[in-house]
């Protein structure tokens, strides 16, 4: 390949950039990964706070069991 046609294709992919084609697939791409990246965080958090919900509903239901709240129609 000439030094020539290196130029030539320099200036092509420029040209498409400057149009914005290959800009926004980057962009689109950037979004895509981004996106995947939050989408395993959020899972991950959710399965967390599941876990730690049941953590807090098996110790209250213990607390209860020890000490029972009085019912408050009665009186």
């Amino acid at each position: 390949m000439s030094k020539n046609t290196k130029v030539q294709d320099a200036e092509v992919v420029e040209d498409v950039k400057s149009n914005g084609t290959v800009a926004s697939n980057d962009k689109a791409k950037e979004a895509i990964d981004t996106l995947r990246v939050q989408l395993q965080d959020h899972l991950r958090q959710s399965e967390h706070h599941r876990t730690m919900a049941v953590k807090a509903q098996g110790a209250l239901e213990v607390l209860l069991q020890l000490h029972p709240e009085e019912d408050n129609s009665e009186g």
